[in-house]
């Protein structure tokens, strides 16, 4: 329920959203039409902003960890949401997010860590059978990739159940006590540190997939409909991490 509720708010809590809401009003509402039309523009040109989101996602975004500086563990883990399934071709597809494999795969290759861990259920409320981890793992394993490297686990459909798993899972290991490699997109990094630390469990962060980059250029005072995607993942996790410290699981 949680998992569908969440699906529902995600859509209420989107700029472009608030943009359309703002119009719709201004047609309704004829002796304030003036007024929320220049609202709805208003809320367009912040949200569009490339220089707004790039300082806030800065400074919300855990940052990337060299590579010099990763720790030589057991266990790495690569929390999913960055792949899809398409059943009329019967082939996988990479999409935004598709860092956390492939850096998880780097990660891996620099013997940094010994077993990777893909952790990820179904992202869809009406195929629950297609699973993301596994599909993944099947895709590495048509290219050659050794499946003793890779541990799955495919019942998490967020990330609250995505550290409730992998706790599970490194405990039939016997590694429960062992430090783990967290690896996700920077943006999403806040809340999933604080949901496996409140399973107990020790984790180094590497963040990827940062949406924005230090620099600023002249370019960044143009409006930009980038602006407003990355504003919807922001939200988004806001949302989340809120929602998550409500129901307990931070």
């Amino acid at each position: 329920m949680f998992f569908i509720l969440s699906k529902l708010i995600s859509f209420l809590f989107t700029p472009l959203s608030w943009v359309i809401v703002l119009f719709i009003i201004s047609i309704i509402w004829k002796k304030r039409k003036r007024g929320f039309r220049i609202a709805s523009i208003i809320v367009f040109f912040i949200f569009s902003s490339p220089l707004l989101v790039k300082v806030v996602s800065n400074s919300w975004e855990v940052p990337m960890t060299l590579d010099d500086d990763i720790p030589k563990t057991k266990v790495g883990v690569v929390l999913g949401g960055y792949a899809a399934y398409d059943t009329s071709i019967e082939r996988i597809s990479f999409r935004f997010g598709g860092d956390r494999i492939a850096h998880g795969l780097r990660v891996l290759g620099l013997d940094k860590i010994d077993h990777l861990i893909l952790s990820g259920g179904s992202g869809f409320v009406t195929r629950p059978d297609l699973k993301e981890s596994i599909y993944v793992a099947e895709y590495l394993d048509q290219i050659g990739m050794p499946k003793r490297k890779f541990w799955i686990e495919s019942e998490s459909k967020n990330t609250y159940e995505n550290a409730v798993y992998t706790k599970a899972l490194l405990e039939e290991k016997g590694l429960l006590n062992e430090p783990i490699i967290l690896i996700t997109s920077g943006y999403h990094m806040p809340r999933s540190i604080a949901c496996f630390k409140k399973q107990g469990l020790n984790v180094i962060p590497y963040s990827v997939d940062s949406m924005t980059i230090e620099d600023y250029s002249l370019n960044d005072i143009i409006p930009n409909a980038q602006a407003l995607s990355y504003w919807n993942v922001l939200i988004h996790e806001w949302v989340g991490y809120v929602s998550y410290w409500v129901m307990g699981y931070l």
